[in-house]
């Protein structure tokens, strides 16, 4: 999606705009726009010529769209689309979709960029993208519909084992929770019942402690013990003087088949882990092991409030009361140590009367890939 911003706002390009310059006027342009910033007579005067320009300057738009200048970029659209609307208009062969198509190929461009590549090639040359999704799978723009091509190529096979290894190939793939599931399904038909929550790398065996008095959603900012340093054999003060203990927990996933919205839910409500409680602080502990020192990508949600602490230090705090648990909603990096790694989540619950009374977390880690880190895992004893 791209907004659209009045002209007289001008437009500023950052970095380098173009590596092969369509002609020495409009190159001029662009080096101008870089000059003079946003909302300078020569700025709007520049970006006129450059939305006159033909589609031989469409290329060097789409890679100046690499941007992370936001305002820049939907300057940079909105040009892209003055052009090649008046050349579909008047002249569509003109437009050079062999050159389109090679940057769209170019993995190391912007996403959104090459996404808006390919919807113009389509129009040229009608079904170009799904024969490349076909071998997309990998692809971090495309990956979503090459699962999904694959997915509906995988249910066509009769072969029992052709249909396995197609399976087994788009589940590696599937960085999408629901396509994981349909993957898993068709796995199941063949014997195999792997773990989407393991695949994303949701963290689901932890070691809970609470509920700790929020005297009055003080929780969020107060220090409590286990903040200080996780002993799973200490007992603490807990709420109305009931002294507290770690309790282990393991986040169950639900059926391939369902349409639940979360994978590994921590739900501190349920019997089995802290049950109801109001104006409280909970804490969940948990670890795991991976074989070289990596840069990873902490996903998660919380309700209420979400505090992180890994390898003891804190790595994400947020104050939020009835926000709801959404897929995804934080996202933190962290460097993971070879080994054995640390993880300590501490969450709130509002006072009475709680007409909103979830007290639930979910957290994953991933690589740069998006899919979960490979990893031993802590295994929870009752």
């Amino acid at each position: 999606m791209y907004c659209r911003f009045p002209l007289t706002l001008g437009l500023m390009l950052v970095g380098a705009i173009i590596s092969a310059k369509p002609n020495d006027g409009l190159s001029s342009d662009l080096d101008l726009m870089l000059k003079q910033g946003r909302g300078s007579a020569a700025g709007r005067q520049a970006w006129e010529r450059i939305a006159k320009a033909g589609p031989e300057m469409l290329p060097a738009l789409l890679k100046a769209m690499g941007s992370t200048d936001v305002v820049a970029v939907n300057w940079l659209r909105t040009a892209f689309d003055q052009i090649v609307d008046r050349e579909l208009r008047s002249n569509p062969k003109g437009i050079d979709a062999g050159a389109l198509l090679r940057f769209v190929e170019d993995a190391k461009h912007q996403g959104r960029a090459r996404r808006l590549a390919l919807e113009l090639v389509d129009r040229l040359r009608p079904g170009t993208s799904v024969k490349l999704y076909a071998g997309w799978l990998n692809d971090p723009e495309f990956r979503h519909e090459a699962v999904d091509l694959s997915l509906e190529n995988a249910k066509k096979l009769m072969d029992k084992k052709a249909a396995l290894a197609a399976y087994l190939e788009v589940f590696e793939a599937a960085r999408d929770m629901m396509q994981a599931r349909k993957a898993a399904i068709g796995l199941q038909k063949l014997g195999r019942t792997p773990s989407v929550a393991v695949h994303m790398g949701f963290l689901t065996d932890w070691y809970l402690a609470g509920p700790f008095d929020a005297m009055g959603m003080k929780g969020f900012q107060t220090a409590y013990p286990p903040e200080k340093g996780v002993d799973l054999k200490a007992e603490y003060q807990g709420q109305s003087g009931k002294k507290l203990h770690w309790i282990p927990y393991h986040a169950r996933e639900p059926a391939y088949t369902s349409g639940d919205r979360h994978q590994a839910l921590v739900n501190l409500r349920e019997r089995d882990a802290l049950g109801d409680a109001d104006d409280a602080v909970a804490f969940a502990y948990t670890e795991f092991r991976v074989d070289k020192a990596q840069d990873a990508e902490f996903r998660g949600s919380a309700d209420d409030n979400f505090t992180i602490w890994v390898n003891g230090k804190r790595a994400f705090g947020y104050e939020e009361y009835r926000n709801g648990v959404r897929h995804d909603r934080h996202r933190f990096k962290v460097r993971l140590k070879a080994g054995k790694n640390t993880v300590l989540v501490k969450i709130c619950q509002t006072p009475a009367p709680n007409t909103e009374p979830n007290w639930e977390f979910f957290l994953r880690v991933v690589d740069d890939s998006e899919k979960g880190v490979v990893m031993r895992r802590l295994e929870v004893r009752k």
